[in-house]
């Protein structure tokens, strides 16, 4: 079950344990004790000759649910936890699972729903107001989400993990001081929770003290931290020291906390090397001329492609102000398809996590990648693209003719989305290299990003990415709108008319007040998209200079010619003549 870091007095794992009594059943028994173990085969086994002899026994369905949810069979855990509740409509132990269930495949209202049930009998229950907050949220009706959050912190007033996430659901619309005041009232609950040191890094406009750095200091040297812990503490110290000026000793943090999560999270920058090189062989004139017409017909989408800390945040914020325009946030909804194509069509194993792409975790789609793609049919592309829109139409408030999608990675896309929704728009932002991979180096990313955590990686996956977009520029020439984000902030309404006259829209003067747009923001740019443009938010890199040669180097033409594109031969990034000589 899911539950907030906590400190001080925890009602959380008291209101789990009261949810169900002891398992009467000896067999039943063992199937939990052999999950609590790990052995979810062994307990399958014990759970199906429960269910053999009582089809009918809650308790049996309520553990083959939590087998099915293991393993990834999610539509089956909802349907076997609704078979629970007819059984047994008044447990809140099955209710608040199936709730569980609903939120894992996004059918929030349901979920809801059941959330307000268990509430009815048990409205003071910390755990279900917890998980109702979290729904709420999803479902962006974030001011009730908030005043179920302060009800929590009311009732709960030591709970540091409380007003941690009381901040949290603060900072989305922008209630910037009550949203430190949330975090500091944590800190001074107890300063040994790191991830409230990270949430104020991540604030970008919030400058720590030297008392909190000493604070920080102090919780690095406890014996016993944890891999996070430190990797907390090193990103809020980084920049903490960068805020006074003391740049040699912020380099180092971010430098130390960048080779953690390295290590915690697996090392390197990823497939992308091999993805583009299967875009370039596969990707020519010649195979979209031979599939003009394919797809499916809708121009709702609108994708915002690119690399982290690209501007992509402002680009969103600027056309979520235009009447006709929803911001939808940051979907996987694409890449989902895409590895559930690939996934039905090579019978492989669909992978566990979602939270990587196709071209960064998927080994075994690059090898087969272009064999796969050219052997789909115009039905194939066409359904896939009815199958995102209906998914991605799910997530909608809003009845405006378009939609964005802010799932940057889907850079690597383009040619799919070309085949698979044509008449959709692209935009790619892009920001200086140097100003962009340094962002990325020192910006803790919740999900990971494996390609960030060394400057030579960085560099890879930015070389790799130019090329990539170069390469659709020529295979299909203007289909992509590039929006460089040094030139928005120098002249915003001149690249602003630009944009929306690519996405065939007319001009709106409120697209020049983003900052007046009161949509929830969640990304790490939340702060800064609520202020007008400055000019002073690309030279960050420049205190660090000295440290920066090995992104220098590894970026090579792609640096010195930007904006421009260099000549490929010139500009081939890091990793790529070794894989050709491999291959050769």
């Amino acid at each position: 079950m899911e539950r907030p870091v906590l400190a001080g007095a925890d009602p959380i794992p008291e209101a789990q344990r009261r949810l169900f009594s002891p398992l009467r059943i000896r067999v039943l028994a063992q199937a939990a004790d052999a999950l609590a173990a790990g052995s979810v085969d062994a307990a399958e086994a014990l759970v199906s000759k429960c269910l053999k002899r009582d089809p009918k026994s809650a308790d049996a369905l309520n553990l083959m649910a939590d087998i099915a949810r293991r393993q990834g069979r999610l539509e089956d855990a909802e349907d076997l936890l609704e078979r629970c509740i007819e059984r047994a409509p008044n447990s809140k132990g099955f209710r608040y699972n199936y709730a569980l269930a609903l939120k894992g495949r996004n059918k929030l209202k349901k979920a809801d729903f059941q959330l307000d049930e268990l509430l009815k009998t048990d409205p003071g229950n910390p755990l279900f107001r917890e998980q109702k907050a979290k729904i709420l949220s999803s479902m962006g009706r974030t001011e009730e989400a908030i005043v179920m959050r302060r009800g929590l912190v009311g009732d709960y007033p030591d709970v540091a993990g409380f007003w941690l996430l009381y901040g949290d659901v603060l900072r989305g619309p922008g209630h910037q001081e009550e949203c430190i005041a949330a975090y500091r009232r944590a800190l001074d609950i107890d300063p040994s929770v790191t991830e409230i040191y990270l949430r104020l890094c991540d604030l970008k406009t919030y400058r720590f003290t030297r008392e909190e750095i000493g604070q920080m200091e102090a919780q690095l040297a406890v014996p016993g931290r944890t891999a996070e812990d430190r990797t907390n503490l090193h990103f809020a110290l980084g920049k903490a020291y960068g805020d006074h000026k003391a740049y040699s000793k912020s380099f180092d943090n971010y430098q130390r906390g960048n080779a953690l999560r390295r290590l915690v999270l697996g090392a390197g920058p990823g497939q992308i090397s091999t993805h583009r090189a299967n875009c370039e062989s596969l990707f020519t004139p010649a195979f979209f001329q031979e599939r003009v017409g394919w797809g499916c017909d809708s121009r709702a989408p609108i994708f915002i492609v690119g690399l982290p800390r690209s501007g992509s945040t402002l680009i969103e914020q600027i056309l979520s102000s235009h009447s006709a325009i929803e911001g939808l946030g940051e979907l996987r909804d694409l890449e989902n398809v895409i590895v559930r194509r690939l996934c039905a069509a090579n019978e492989l194993e669909k992978p566990q996590s979602e939270d990587e792409s196709v071209f960064e975790t998927q080994t075994a789609f690059l090898r087969v990648y272009p064999q796969l793609f050219k052997r789909f049919t115009a039905g194939d592309y066409r359904s896939m693209g009815e199958e995102y829109l209906k998914i991605a139409t799910s997530r909608r408030k809003l009845d405006t003719p378009f939609f964005t999608d802010k799932a940057l990675s889907n850079f690597g896309q383009v040619g799919l989305i070309q085949l698979m929704l044509p008449n959709a728009k692209i935009v790619d932002a892009r920001r200086h290299p140097l100003a962009c991979g340094w962002s990325c180096f020192t910006n803790y990313f919740p999900n990971g990003m494996r390609f960030t955590y060394r400057l030579d990686d960085i560099a890879q996956h930015y070389a790799n990415y130019v090329q990539l977009m170069a390469h659709f520029d020529r295979v299909l020439p203007g289909r992509v709108h590039r929006v460089i984000y040094e030139q928005i902030v120098a002249d915003q309404e001149k690249q602003v008319r630009r944009l929306l006259n690519y996405l065939e829209l007319p001009f709106e003067e409120q697209c020049l007040r983003f900052h007046e747009n009161k949509r929830l923001v969640t990304t790490l740019s939340s702060e800064q998209v609520r202020k007008p443009l400055y000019k002073g938010g690309s030279e960050q890199w420049v205190p660090y200079e000295p440290w920066l040669g090995p992104l220098k180097a590894g970026l090579g033409p792609v640096l010195t010619e930007y904006p421009q594109v260099p000549d490929q031969d010139a500009a081939e990034p890091p990793g790529r003549q070794s894989e050709v000589s491999a291959r050769a």
